[in-house]
């Protein structure tokens, strides 16, 4: 606690009495007479109002001779500086507005959007010659005539260069127009016209032997002979470069880049060159006629009035019109620059002049704020004594006893002073504490079990959550096995009914064999040797055929137990072609088991290269079996909601590299919208209706190609269809937990 010799009061009446001190004698006596020589109350009362009245009288005083010489000033700016500092002002906004209209210009769609955009700009260019002729016209001008007007000029020449622009690049607009209705009406011709029933027309021969109807099936041996075939992939191929060329051909108009542009431009010539490539396998009679197609599109593409050129001139003007507008803003830049550089004289005078009556306010200001500061400070010190010293501090510690005694212990009593008062503040404030503590105790204790209850709780609700976890996996594992059922139920028929066929002709050459061996016996003796080896012969092959296929049903059979089976399945080599292939062929008439109107077509592209992985054949089947499953329904799902132009495809192939294997799976259904591929991977997450997904086929698959070491990557274009491609490494296999 303060020494009482440190108080307030000590120290204003220690002041006091070295003033008394040091005044002259008569003075000193007299103010000693009459105060008693102590800092009474009547005397700090007298010193407060006096001082009072004399600072105001004084700030009356000096705020009328303020004011008649601001005054006297402010008519000198106003007369003299204002209009030539309003010209310039008025000049920079015009040059303003006329830069910033530019951009409307840039930004007009048709003519008649840039027609009203440059009568507004004309109104603009009218007001900026006024206010230039207005600033020539004043005392502060100068040689504004010599020096803006060129300016100016200039700034009118780019605007109108400008507009210029702007209708040659709706020229070339208007002529990107005309070539995307021709592309559009080129490619119709070239698909429903020429290639769609040419290549319906070779798939049904080569499938039927019928050019026509009327006519007689051609025999096997025409219907896939080399020119066949020739012909039927160079149309496959004439179609897949002629939309690739097309497509480049679409991507350029809305290039937005000269040196992208270019590169398209590279593309297309490419993919042209491809189609004209793909021309020499296809017959005599239909070649030139593409040829002349083929010759059409070229020209649409490089003519100097084609695509390329058009779209070239349209992005070199919208270049150009930028650089307009940036010189423009320049030149309005400089214009102000110049103006203002001519009134710079008035400008300093005007601000010289106000900055002299701004002085003389803000002395005036601060004199009247110093002498409001005093006298309320000197009312503030009265207060200090005779109102916080003893009642507010009183009420301040009589206010903190009702808030303890209502609970309230954060309440902060204060503590300053050096009496009384002092001391019940301290002892109120170690009650306080005290207090405090005690119910702290009690609620670390209340916590305490509170969050033992919580846990117990959370202990139950994570138990109960593995315990779901492991039987939505297992209904996952179910739901994956009866997919496989009715695929199964039809792969494995064609291998038995090999079998029964085989066994069955085996039976007849066992006959035929008996006969021969009792014609030798009853006749002369003699067997036929060559006619014996040749029938052991077509033994031994149908034996053969027959275990090749009791193989294939064993390994359709092993493969179903092993995706019914729980326990960790071992490390092998696996053939990625044969189980692609095998599940593939599952995972169609999988479906074809649940809806016999489900058809695709299963396209498949296997590189001989692709070879074999180390992995575990029952989870990597499994994979292969969701993915392309949901391929399938992906199709599906477009085919009921589009009519019987639609083509359902799914491609399959594999790609093999030195160290690694890309597996592919595109078709061409739905496809997803961004915000559903965001959330393919995670779990339970699911787009189909009702009890027909888990939402976890995707989640484990990517869980299995991660354990592998692999990765899976995912295309889609919403409505046009969706990619994945799996890639797995070749060898050294060791589980991969997806979190690392």
């Amino acid at each position: 606690m303060k020494d009482r010799a440190r108080t307030l009061d000590h120290r204003l009446h220690s002041a006091f009495e070295w003033v008394l001190k040091r005044l002259p004698t008569r003075l000193g006596d007299w103010v000693h007479k009459r105060t008693g020589g102590r800092l009474g109350i009547g005397t700090q009362i007298v010193l407060g109002l006096g001082g009072g009245v004399l600072l105001t009288v004084g700030a009356i005083v000096m705020a009328l001779v303020l004011m008649s010489i601001v005054s006297a000033r402010q008519g000198e700016v106003t007369e003299v500086h204002i209009p030539a500092l309003a010209g310039a002002f008025n000049v920079s906004e015009r040059s303003a507005e006329l830069v910033q209209a530019t951009p409307r210009l840039v930004t007009a769609v048709d003519l008649t959007q840039l027609d009203a955009v440059m009568m507004d700009v004309q109104v603009t260019q009218t007001l900026l010659q006024n206010a230039v002729d207005t600033v020539a016209g004043s005392e502060a001008g100068g040689d504004v005539g010599a020096r803006v007007v060129p300016l100016v000029d200039s700034l009118n020449d780019m605007v109108d260069e400008i507009n210029q622009s702007m209708r040659r690049r709706m020229d070339h607009q208007g002529r990107l127009t005309v070539l995307k209705q021709q592309r559009e009406d080129f490619v119709l011709q070239l698909q429903s016209e020429i290639l769609e029933p040419e290549l319906d027309d070779q798939h049904f021969f080569m499938y039927t032997g019928l050019r026509e109807l009327t006519d007689a099936p051609a025999p096997m041996s025409q219907r896939r002979t080399t020119a066949e075939l020739d012909h039927y992939v160079g149309l496959l191929n004439f179609k897949a470069y002629q939309n690739e060329a097309t497509q480049y051909i679409a991507q350029a108009f809305f290039e937005t880049d000269i040196a992208e542009l270019e590169t398209t431009k590279e593309r297309v010539e490419t993919a042209l060159e491809n189609v004209s490539g793909s021309l020499e396998k296809i017959r005599y009679r239909l070649r030139s006629q593409l040829q002349s197609l083929v010759q059409e599109l070229t020209e649409m593409y490089g003519a100097p009035d084609g695509v390329f050129a058009t779209r070239t001139g349209e992005l070199e003007e919208i270049a150009y019109a930028d650089s307009l507008v940036g010189h423009s803003q320049q030149v309005a830049t400089e214009l102000v620059n110049r103006v203002e550089t001519l009134v710079g004289s008035a400008e300093r005078s005007a601000e010289s002049a106000a900055a002299r009556s701004s002085a003389l306010v803000q002395l005036g200001f601060w004199s009247l704020l110093v002498i409001t500061i005093l006298t309320i400070g000197m009312a503030y010190v009265a207060w200090k004594f005779f109102g916080e010293r003893l009642l507010v501090r009183m009420g301040r510690l009589s206010s903190a006893t009702r808030q303890m005694s209502k609970g309230d212990l954060d309440v902060q009593v204060e503590i300053e002073g050096d009496d009384e008062l002092t001391d019940m503040a301290g002892a109120l404030e170690v009650f306080r504490q005290h207090a405090v503590e005690v119910q702290r105790l009690n609620l670390v204790e209340k916590l305490a079990a509170e969050v033992q209850a919580k846990n117990d709780k959370l202990e139950d609700t994570l138990e109960n959550l593995r315990r779901t976890q492991q039987q939505v996996v297992k209904q996952e594992k179910l739901a994956s096995l009866g997919a496989l059922t009715a695929g199964i139920a039809h792969e494995i028929r064609n291998p038995l009914n090999f079998i029964n066929n085989f066994a069955a002709l085996s039976t007849e050459l066992i006959d035929e064999l008996k006969e021969e061996l009792e014609e030798a016996t009853n006749g002369d003796g003699e067997l036929d040797r060559e006619y014996l080896d040749e029938i052991l012969g077509d033994l031994n092959t149908n034996v053969v055929k027959v275990n090749e296929h009791g193989q294939r049903a064993n390994r359709i059979v092993e493969g179903m137990l092993a995706h019914s089976r729980d326990e960790a399945g071992e490390v092998e080599s696996i053939d990625i072609n044969l189980m692609v292939q095998e599940y593939a062929k599952l995972a169609y008439h999988g479906i074809r088991g649940t809806d016999s109107t489900f058809n695709v077509d299963m396209i498949h592209q296997y590189d001989k290269d692709a070879g074999e992985v180390e992995g575990i054949a029952r989870d990597l089947s499994r994979v292969f079996l969701n993915i392309i499953t949901n391929a399938c329904h992906a199709t599906q799902a477009r085919g009921r909601k589009e009519d019987g132009t639609y083509l359902p495809a799914v491609t399959v192939g594999t790609d093999g590299r030195e160290k690694d294997v890309c597996i592919t799976v595109r078709d061409n259904g739905t496809g997803m919208p961004d915000e559903i591929l965001k959330k393919i991977f995670d779990p339970f997450f699911t787009t189909k209706s009702g009890t027909q997904g888990t939402g976890l086929g995707l989640s484990i698959s990517h869980e299995i190609i991660q354990e592998h070491g692999g990765r899976i990557e995912v295309e889609t274009e919403e409505g046009e269809g969706t990619e994945f491609r799996i890639t797995l490494p070749r060898k050294g296999y060791e589980p991969v937990t997806a979190a690392s």
